[in-house]
């Protein structure tokens, strides 16, 4: 292929569609042109451009009807719309049409046309010289030749054509080269599904690798007598091959392909957060929706519902943002999803994400106050310096009322003032307080002009003087765990020289003093206080009088309660593949816990620790543990912050007897594995499983798949399970079982096997009489019967013989038990049965079971013959009223 680096572009044509492509080997050329350029990522295509990809190459084009054409390797395709039809004119290579719900689409190559109905996939293949092959993986076409629609016909899913040199193999599905997503994360379940003209007896195998040359770690399937294998549960990307005999090295002999395997798991929701609450008066709110994707969504349909099954859902709309946010929620419960939506085809509906809901309620007019901020109990005023009010903002409040008063009563108003922040700056506040103690209150106003109540007077006093003395550590409010206490050092900061007095008191006015230390610096530690609510300040003398700190409050609090586990017994199992999980309920003011597993008396050793656990809940692997007595360790943590330091929490400790349990195994025979039909009815074999642990209840079921009672049923099975007589068909066995603890130990999944057709036994050969012998009057004159004889038949046990006449209607039917005669034969002597005319004897070599059943039967012989027996001479009589004598 020729590499060229321009790409081109035009205004004079309308795109048609875009394309995408994988490795940048993507070649178009225009209608009118004879250059090829390279195009960008998501590039026009005009009417009548040619597309070409390169070995190893992929590319999509995204049509304006919502078609999608997919673009193997080494493959080169013409496209045209024509009266708003989209036709793709197919060179050579490979192309996969996926047409939408609302517009079909033509494929074409050399003198074969097919018309992809709306909905559909069709799958052409032109990559093998002389060989042209359409697929209908789903939906239905019309396949014509050149000339017109007299040859036309429709296939439906899973139909095949093929033009040319017919192939011994065709997959309808998978294709040489799809995407599947694993949602789940537990891994996707891959269909094959092929047509072939390899002869019965042949053995097909199926192989897939994680290489293209097979080389390493590869999985071969016997799919002999099969046309559809399913390989359950993959999560990575693979290649597969599919041939007949020992042609795994002749690449012309065998069929092969890739499946790309990519993780897409749901969408994670979160915000709103689970069972949020908001609330308004009047104006009903907006609420941001945020949730968490993946890198292959091309897009994302968020629902809002006021109904967990979201019919008519309030809000239904579709972004390729994360986040969206969304006006005007009512009173009421609402339900929100998201659903992903992918560019490359799923086997399945995309997973939608967890249903999550949330709360909106509507108050009356009448609010609670705003929360006060600051100031709180002192404020500087020295050098005209401003003074600052603050408060938390309140929702649907337009503006806020500030009043500052000389009493608790608020009748002596200082100031009073309307602003529409939540904070407020007062200019030269020390002509407007001077030095003293003042009470400030604010409230809400809404849009049509009403007042919210007002928060409680808050006390503060004014100093307007070059002489300050601020309280630093720890601030208002701190909470100081009991045992970090003497820890704990006490700052302040001022420019008094004096001696200053630190002062504890259990009361804000400080009448009974708790602690009163004389001190020249500006911190003190080693305080120790009992657990309760403090008070605490600094004192000092000065020219102007005594000067003092703001108060603060400190809370010395005990430790965090001990949480309680959830769910957790004395008797703990491990299942196999699977994690344990321990619960807990949450402890107030942790914010994280610490947990171990020991075995008492050995602390210092455990087998599992984490000492950062964010969650109430914890999912650990404990299969390599062994049996025994353990002990559970959980205890509660708050991370130090500015209003607290670190605390620690009472732990709660569970010992618990842990005992391992797998699942049980079923042995033989194996998943996907293939048994003769022969060896089946004469062979009959065991069913084989094992459990560690002797289940106190057990079922083994063995299931016919199409069939709705089980084929077998045995309660409480030993370990070895005669199979009864099956004939051909697939298969699923299992064994559901539990432990005394009431544990479920059932095998992981049933598991499937498949009993293939018995072969027929071969024809027997008439010796007696020869085949279209003539049995005369002369042959009766000697025998009295007719004697047949034919050739043995191996390994039967009967014969069954039946004499036809020459309507087809069975005159004589026999069993005939076989013996060690070398040539059976059959002594027919009911002559009066018989008469002039042709006669059809057939037998038929079967295999029978000691009940009488049938379960190998063979191929009819058939011997013509003839009994030519001279016709009855005809009596010759007179007229009926002719007499004697006349």
């Amino acid at each position: 292929m020729e590499n060229l680096n321009k790409t081109f572009s035009r205004t004079d044509k309308t795109p048609v569609a875009t394309v995408t492509f994988k490795y940048k080997a993507v070649q178009r050329k225009f209608l009118d042109r004879a250059v090829w350029d390279r195009p960008q990522q998501n590039s026009p295509v005009y009417n009548g451009d040619t597309i070409r990809t390169a070995p190893n190459a992929e590319a999509t084009l995204y049509f304006v009807d919502r078609n999608v054409v997919d673009l193997g390797s080494s493959t080169m395709i013409q496209v045209f719309v024509n009266n708003e039809e989209t036709q793709i004119n197919l060179d050579s290579g490979l192309v996969s049409a996926v047409t939408s719900d609302s517009s079909d689409m033509v494929i074409s190559s050399e003198n074969t046309t097919a018309k992809v109905a709306r909905g559909s996939t069709l799958r052409a293949d032109k990559s093998i010289v002389g060989t042209t092959q359409f697929v209908v993986e789903k939906g239905e076409a019309v396949l014509s030749g050149q000339d017109g629609a007299e040859d036309s016909r429709v296939l439906t899913q899973g139909a095949i054509v093929q033009t040319g040199t017919e192939q011994p193999f065709v997959m309808i599905s998978p294709g040489k080269s799809i995407k599947l997503l694993n949602q789940s994360g537990k891994g996707v379940d891959v269909p094959f599904q092929w047509q072939t003209t390899v002869q019965t007896g042949d053995d097909l195998y199926l192989e897939t690798a994680p290489f293209s040359n097979f080389s390493d770690e590869t999985q071969r399937y016997t799919v002999t007598g099969l046309t559809e294998f399913t390989i359950p549960q993959q999560k990575n990307s693979f290649y597969w091959r599919l041939y007949a005999g020992e042609a795994a090295g002749d690449e012309q002999s065998m069929l092969g392909g890739k499946i790309t395997i990519v993780s897409a798991p749901a969408p994670v929701l979160l915000e709103p957060v689970f069972e949020a609450k908001y609330t308004y008066v009047e104006t009903p709110p907006s609420i941001r929706f945020l949730w968490e994707g993946n890198t292959l969504a091309a897009s994302y349909l968020l629902e809002v519902a006021d109904n967990p099954d979201f019919r008519n859902p309030q809000f239904s709309r579709f972004t390729n943002t994360q986040s969206l946010t969304l006006p005007e929620f009512t009173e009421g419960t609402w339900y929100w999803r998201v659903t992903p939506r992918y560019l490359i085809g799923t086997e399945s509906a995309p997973e939608s994400s967890k249903i999550a809901f949330f709360h909106v309620e509507q108050q009356n007019a009448v609010q609670e106050a705003p929360q006060a901020l600051f100031p709180q109990a002192m404020a500087e005023t020295a050098r005209g310096q401003e003074m600052t009010f603050a408060w938390k903002n309140k929702s649907e409040t337009k503006s806020y009322r500030l009043k500052v008063a000389k009493d608790a009563q608020m009748k002596n108003i200082v100031v009073d003032t309307v602003v529409e922040s939540n904070s407020f700056k007062l200019a030269d506040a020390a002509a407007v307080l001077p030095n003293g103690d003042y009470y400030w209150t604010v409230s809400g106003i809404d849009s049509k002009g009403m007042e919210t109540a007002a928060t409680a007077p808050v006390r503060f006093e004014t100093m307007n003087s070059d002489f300050s003395l601020r309280s630093i550590f720890p601030p208002e409010g701190f909470t100081i765990a009991d045992t970090l206490c003497p820890d704990v050092r006490f700052t302040w900061k001022t420019n008094v020289e004096a001696d200053k007095r630190f002062q504890v008191s259990a009361s804000p006015d400080f009448e009974r003093l708790t602690a009163d230390v004389t001190t020249n610096g500006n911190g003190i530690e080693a305080v120790s206080l009992p657990k309760g609510t403090w008070y605490w300040r600094v004192i000092t003398e000065s020219n102007v009088g005594t000067v003092k700190s703001e108060v603060k409050q400190v809370v010395v609090a005990e430790p965090l309660e001990k949480p309680r586990l959830l769910g957790v017994t004395q008797m703990v199992m491990v299942l196999a593949e699977k994690k344990n999980k321990f619960a807990w309920t949450p402890v107030a003011g942790a914010d994280y816990y610490q947990l171990r597993i020991f075995k008492p008396g050995y602390e210092d050793d455990p087998i599992y620790e984490n000492l950062f656990v964010t969650n109430t809940e914890i999912e650990m692997p404990l299969h390599h543990v062994e049996d025994g007595m353990y002990r559970l360790s959980i205890q509660g943590f708050s991370a130090a912050s500015i209003t607290s330091t670190r605390r620690y929490g009472l732990a709660v400790d569970h010992d618990f007897m842990l005992r391992q349990l797998r699942p049980v195994e079923l042995l033989h025979p194996r998943d996907g594995a293939s048994v003769k039909g022969l060896d089946a009815a004469l062979q009959p074999f065991s069913f084989k499983w094992s459990a560690m642990v002797e289940p106190s209840s057990a079922q083994f079921i063995l299931q016919k798949k199409g069939a709705t009672a089980p084929v077998l049923a045995v309660q409480n099975p030993s370990k070895e399970v005669q199979a009864p007589w099956l004939d051909a068909g697939k298969y699923t066995w299992e064994v559901k079982a539990t432990v005394f603890e009431g544990f479920d130990i059932s095998s992981s999944k049933p598991y499937t096997f498949t009993v293939l057709p018995i072969p027929p036994l071969p024809p027997a050969s008439f010796i007696v009489p020869e085949q279209n012998a003539v049995l005369n009057a002369a042959f009766f004159k000697s025998y009295r019967s007719i004697d047949f004889q034919w050739t043995k038949v191996p390994d039967v046990t009967h014969y069954r013989f039946t004499l036809r006449n020459a309507k087809g209607k069975p005159l004589v039917t026999r069993d005939i038990l076989a013996d060690a005669a070398e040539t059976p034969e059959f002594n027919f002597q009911e002559i009066t049965l018989l008469s002039r005319g042709s006669f059809t004897a057939e037998v038929r070599a079967q295999r029978r079971l000691s009940n009488g059943k049938v379960f190998q039967d063979g191929t009819v012989s058939r011997l013509s013959f003839e009994i030519d027996l001279p016709k009855p001479t005809s009596v010759r009589v007179d007229e009926t009223g002719v007499l004697y004598g006349r």
